[in-house]
């Protein structure tokens, strides 16, 4: 009696495709876990850069506010210091100081820069850098100093902000007590280097 005997069926490759596949998904997953890092790699050095950035310009806002208070102990109240922006009738400042330039601010108090020719010039001046390049600084840190007129009695009590000021006394001025000024920091000059991430800072300094 034969018996017939049943032959394997043909191979067709389904284990190889499988695989193929599989290795296709690894390789997309590979390629978005890579550019995912580099994403994080560089907001992280964003971040990092943009911290220096705010040390370098808060070093310099505050440098500016040491130089506004000693020029005034110096010098006395009004404008002996920072860009003309308000009144001073009582005061001219410095020796041959006008509208057309910086008050007070030679080369010789403010390092790194000299009087700036004109109220539209560039009347930032260099501060200490204190990261220096081999801590990755992107430049000296820089200030720009304005000065926004005198504050007296008047101001300061407010006689003038009611309806009624010029009759209960309050039309007239008072007392000089202290100058106002507004400083301005940026970490760097970004004409020097633009690369890199620029923090600018304010703040009104009251000086007598």
């Amino acid at each position: 009696m034969n018996k017939a005997i049943k032959l394997p069926g043909r191979q067709q490759g389904a284990s190889l495709v499988v695989v193929l596949i599989l290795l296709l998904v690894m390789t997309l997953l590979g390629l978005a876990v890579l550019r995912g890092t580099l994403l994080e790699e560089r907001m992280s050095a964003n971040m990092y850069d943009r911290s220096l950035a705010f040390q370098q310009a808060e070093s310099a806002l505050r440098e500016a506010e040491d130089k506004v208070r000693a020029t005034v102990l110096a010098n006395g109240n009004g404008w002996v210091i920072g860009v003309k922006c308000g009144n001073d009738p009582a005061r001219g400042g410095l020796a041959d100081i006008d509208d057309s330039k910086c008050g007070g601010m030679p080369a010789s108090t403010f390092s790194g820069g000299a009087i700036c020719a004109s109220l539209t010039g560039d009347c930032w001046f260099n501060a200490t850098d204190q990261l220096g390049a081999g801590n990755n600084s992107a430049g000296a840190p820089q200030y720009y100093v304005q000065y926004l007129g005198l504050r007296d009695s008047h101001d300061e009590l407010g006689l003038g902000s009611s309806a009624g000021s010029v009759q209960y006394g309050g039309g007239g001025g008072g007392v000089v007590q202290e100058a106002m000024y507004r400083i301005f920091a940026r970490s760097h000059d970004p004409a020097n280097n633009s690369e890199r991430a620029v923090v600018v800072l304010q703040a009104n300094v009251v000086a007598k």
